[in-house]
């Protein structure tokens, strides 16, 4: 399959384009990855948790750096850990050196059942990425790498802001006094 040749765009169009098809695609993930999820009982949340468990390099990792990786409370990290691990797809394991600290680590068992969906999906790109040469994937590859780096980065400032925003005392909630309604 030959790819249509593209045609030429104003830098303003082709910036546009490319933010139009930044959200489709992402938009796109979220759902792909629900859809995932939702085949073996999950949401895309406790999936998402399992490939950062994973992909972590000593493939032990405790709830507190997921809080930090994810800026989901501590509380919503636990309950998903609890959801995982009752279905079999985490264990707990205490530190030995440290009784207080618990790792999660992922059971490789319990990835059978989505071990072939994204196998299938990785297919597909992989089919996508053979259209292209050496040059255009180093391009690619570049750009998503940035991309990537730059949505960490946001990804921290929000948390940040957020956790901050949380940590700061509420103010005190004025009660209006409500004026009697006067009957007609």
């Amino acid at each position: 399959m030959s790819r249509p040749k593209p045609r030429k765009f104003e830098r303003s169009e082709l910036l546009a384009k490319l933010w139009d098809l930044g959200r489709r695609i992402s938009t796109q993930t979220v759902f792909l990855h629900q859809a995932i999820a939702q085949s073996v009982g999950l949401n895309a949340t406790d999936t998402k948790c399992i490939d950062l468990i994973i992909s972590d390099p000593s493939s032990s990792i405790t709830a507190g750096r997921l809080s930090d990786m994810t800026g989901l409370t501590t509380g919503a990290i636990t309950h998903i850990l609890d959801r995982l691990e009752k279905r079999r797809f985490i264990e707990r394991v205490r530190d030995t050196d440290d009784r207080r600290k618990v790792f999660v680590r992922v059971r490789p068992e319990s990835l059978k059942p989505l071990i072939p969906k994204y196998e299938t999906i990785g297919k597909a790109f992989m089919n996508l990425a053979d259209q292209y040469d050496d040059k255009e994937l180093l391009l690619i590859c570049d750009y998503m790498e940035q991309a990537s780096k730059v949505s960490e980065r946001e990804l921290v400032n929000l948390i940040t802001a957020n956790r901050s925003k949380s940590s700061r005392p509420k103010a005190p909630v004025s009660r209006r006094s409500r004026k009697p309604r006067i009957a007609d």
